[in-house]
């Protein structure tokens, strides 16, 4: 390979490496938490863990390295056309045409990097995945289990610990309810404390249970009780069945092998055919998208990378809004299957080779290639039509509506000119016009306060700002609901879903990605800013004219707390209902019944007093129990101190109290019935707590506002609920905003570092940044999710430690 083609290749090859790294990472957020959960409370050894976080890449990267072969050519192209690279190479004898020799070797190898994915990583990832899960569940059984939570995950077995050790290797107070095929206690075993021991080759927990009791009832015959106490006891609790669900479920199109595909003839054939064709489409792609983006990139255009990422952008969702649409009709049968999915990289071949021709013309030549370059070149927004010239206006006089004139004596020097209108400056707050040139008299200007706000500067900066804000912010979201609706695929057409719910599930998505991706887009958007303006100059126009990077920096930082502040108005009354609906519309795209957040089952409920409530059934609009359970525990011993029966229980709300039918009364000493008492009807007046307590509703903490989450969390504590998780969320509610106006106090200082590499630079020293940030963020959070770190720390340690970073890194750059 020649040097010149060589060089090619670098160029290309290092904005796609770029660019790979960008949408990659875009996919991967959401997941971090999730992995960083499984980090904190690992049991197992490193290498499983490691093979968990390389699972999760092959089915992004079939989908990213199509779009980094895109990115590469269009910002590489370019750079090279805005440098006049181009220009000197095709003066040189060398046709542009020659570019596609080394374009073509790159779109090669990401052609068969994206068929490996597609044919054989990305099944087999999907396969292992799904083991991985089921075996780190099992192996993990211990360190799921949650204090003062009744975990109902085990066949009809609720355990309930009223403490656990850092290891996770003891238990305190624990809590063993056995029920039989009618859902009614059967057994009850208590211990003051276990020890827990794994066995993940048989999928069980083996608990060495010490000074306890077990109680054995028949709802049939309430006049027969059975109670034994015991100073040690070996339990065993299974682990693997609930793995086993999982693992019994049939693979998805997207876990099958090729050749399964290929065999498949039953009533799915059609959904087979589909997955096939987009297997084979996702390597041609980019093939496709590098002979579009030669003709686009190749051309000369002010801006370079900017409108090289932009048209990137553009060019993806088109190809990506016709290849789902072309996907739903190829499984409704509108259309053959083979054409659905090819219709997108037929469309793009045919646009590539219309624009082929124009690569060897002079710009400006072309119908098409004009107009694809005027929607690029002439749109009001385009800040890199204005680099210069408004650096110029921002430092002119005439900007402001006032005249400078300025009396310069006749042998008089430019320094002493710039002293001179420099101590002008100085006294007169920058607007001073010194003496009158005709008639030497000294003009007294209106004085303003030095370095006041707003002023053009301002405007200027934040023009730029929030148009990379926006840019990005949108262009992630919508790469982002294409790579889910790949994901969702499958499950839209196995549950033949109506399309009017997939669009308003992705409507409900876009709410909830924007809130999550806007500080990655301030923190982008803040370096590319001012990263342009570096590699333009245009900071150091501004430094020798006496603004000092701490205001240029101003007006970001100003944007950034608009950003929070918004976002926090949007967390407040919409986002979650946004968050309810998309959950709901996503149950009934995956086929799952739908999910009831007012009138929930809640069996299993911690009362006031160390009592615990047990129910069959509860009608909160009668405020009638069912089959009731209340037993009142020791605190110190964890011991059964009573215990009540009741077929039926209602609310008397004159006498404030429940009132009980068809049941009894067992009071126990020392492991010992000492009374019985059968009752047709009783009221107790320990039994205090009213309707409300039972009636809860069980949410997501993104599904709630600060204040509903802060009552939630009050009531769920009362009640005996781990509530450590959703303490952290609360937290994140303020914590996860601000971050906005932090990530741009980072973004100041480290924008100086980016020096000449302008937008592309800005945009790779973000991912980089924001990778740290949402690893720190999700470790954190998973720790205080298991007690390892106080909720007000996890949620908070993130922004504490990036602001006193960016806050040391703001007041040392040089200013």
């Amino acid at each position: 390979m020649r040097i010149i083609d060589r060089y090619i290749c670098r160029q290309v090859l290092s904005h796609a490496l770029l660019g790979l790294a960008v949408f990659t990472f875009v996919f991967f957020v959401p997941q971090l938490v999730q992995l960083m959960d499984i980090v904190v409370r690992h049991s197992g050894a490193a290498w499983q863990i490691a093979e968990l976080f390389f699972s999760t890449f092959p089915g992004v990267l079939s989908f990213t390295l199509p779009v980094a072969v895109l990115v590469g050519v269009l910002i590489g192209l370019g750079r090279m056309s805005a440098d006049s690279e181009l220009i000197a190479m095709n003066a040189a004898g060398m046709g542009l045409r020659r570019l596609l020799v080394p374009i073509g070797a790159v779109a090669l190898v990401a052609f068969g990097l994206t068929l490996s994915m597609t044919l054989w990583l990305a099944p087999a990832s999907l396969r292992n995945l799904r083991t991985l899960e089921d075996r780190l569940r099992t192996s993990q059984a211990s360190f799921q289990v949650q204090p003062r939570v009744f975990d109902e995950r085990f066949p009809r077995l609720v355990l309930y610990i009223q403490n656990v050790s850092a290891a996770a290797t003891h238990w305190q107070g624990v809590f063993l309810a056995e029920s039989d095929a009618g859902g009614g206690v059967s057994r009850l075993t208590l211990a003051e404390e276990a020890i827990v021991i794994t066995d993940r080759e048989q999928g069980k927990l083996e608990l060495h249970l010490r000074n306890g009791s077990s109680h054995e009832f028949s709802v049939s015959d309430p006049d027969s009780y059975g109670i034994s106490a015991f100073g040690e006891r070996d339990f065993s609790v299974a682990v693997g069945a609930v793995g086993r669900k999982f693992a019994a479920a049939p693979p998805s199109n997207a876990e099958l092998s090729f050749r399964a595909l290929m065999k498949q003839n039953g009533p799915k054939w059609r959904d087979a055919r589909v997955e096939l064709h987009r297997r084979l489409a996702f390597p041609v792609a980019c093939l496709v998208f590098a002979l579009i983006a030669l003709p686009l990139g190749s051309r000369p255009r002010r801006g370079g990378r900017s409108v090289g990422f932009l048209i990137a952008l553009v060019l993806v969702c088109g190809y990506y809004i016709i290849f789902i649409v072309g996907a739903g009709l190829a499984r409704d049968g509108s259309l053959p299957a083979w054409l659905g999915i090819w219709a997108a990289n037929i469309a793009t071949a045919i646009a590539g080779l219309a624009l082929l021709p124009s690569v060897e013309r002079m710009p400006g030549e072309g119908r098409l290639l004009q107009f694809v370059n005027a929607v690029a070149d002439r749109s009001h927004w385009r800040p890199w039509q204005t680099r210069n010239s408004s650096a110029e206006a921002a430092l002119s006089p005439e900007s402001s509506g006032e005249q400078l004139r300025i009396r310069v004596p006749s042998r008089s020097s430019a320094a002493t000119v710039a002293s001179a209108t420099e101590s002008e400056s100085e006294e007169y707050g920058g607007d001073a016009d010194p003496r009158d040139r005709r008639s030497g008299e000294r003009m007294l200007p209106r004085r303003r306060k030095r370095g006041g706000f707003p002023q053009f500067l301002d405007f200027y900066v934040l023009r730029n700002f929030f148009f990379y804000f926006v840019l990005l912010l949108v262009g992630f979201v919508l790469l982002f609901e294409a790579f889910t609706f790949f994901e969702l695929l499958d499950d839209i057409a196995r549950h033949r879903t109506d399309i009017i719910d997939v669009m308003n599930y992705f409507r409900f998505l876009a709410c909830y990605l924007a809130y999550q991706l806007a500080p990655l887009a301030c923190l982008i958007a803040a370096l590319v800013t001012l990263g342009v303006m570096a590699k333009n100059n245009e900071i150091v126009a501004f430094k020798a004219a006496g603004i000092s990077l701490y205001r240029i920096a101003l007006p970001l930082l100003l944007a950034g707390l608009a950003v929070a502040a918004s976002l926090i108005a949007f967390d407040a009354p919409y986002l979650p209902y946004a968050n309810q609906r998309q959950d709901a519309l996503r149950n009934i795209i995956k086929g799952r019944p739908a999910l009831t957040y007012l009138q929930p089952r809640q069996q299993w409920i911690l009362g006031a007093g160390s009592k615990v409530y047990n129910y069959q059934f509860f009608d909160p609009d009668r405020s009638l129990f069912g089959g009731l359970n209340v037993f009142e525990l020791d605190p110190e011993t964890f011991a059964v101190r009573r215990r009540v029966y009741a077929e039926r229980a209602h609310w008397e709300p004159r006498q404030k109290a429940w009132i009980l039918e068809s049941g009894w009364v067992r009071d126990f000493q020392n492991n010992q019935v000492i009374r019985y008492v059968p009752f047709p009807v009783l009221e107790l007046s320990e039994l205090d707590e009213p309707p409300s307590y039972f009636n809860r509703e069980v949410r997501q903490s993104y599904q709630m506002n600060w204040w509903a989450l802060r009552q939630y969390i009050g009531d769920l504590s009362k009640a005996g609920f781990d509530v450590e998780r959703l303490s952290v969320q609360l937290h994140k509610k303020i914590a996860f905003p601000l971050i906005a106006p932090i990530m741009i106090l980072i973004a100041v200082p480290f924008s100086i570092l980016v020096g000449t590499r302008g937008a592309v630079g800005g945009l790779a020293l973000g991912i980089g940044l924001a990778i740290v940030y949402w690893a720190a963020a999700a470790l954190f959070e998973a720790m205080g999710a298991v007690g390892q770190l106080p909720p007000i720390w996890a949620g908070w340690a993130p922004d504490a430690i990036f602001f006193f970073l960016g806050l040391y890194f703001f007041l040392k750059m040089p200013t």
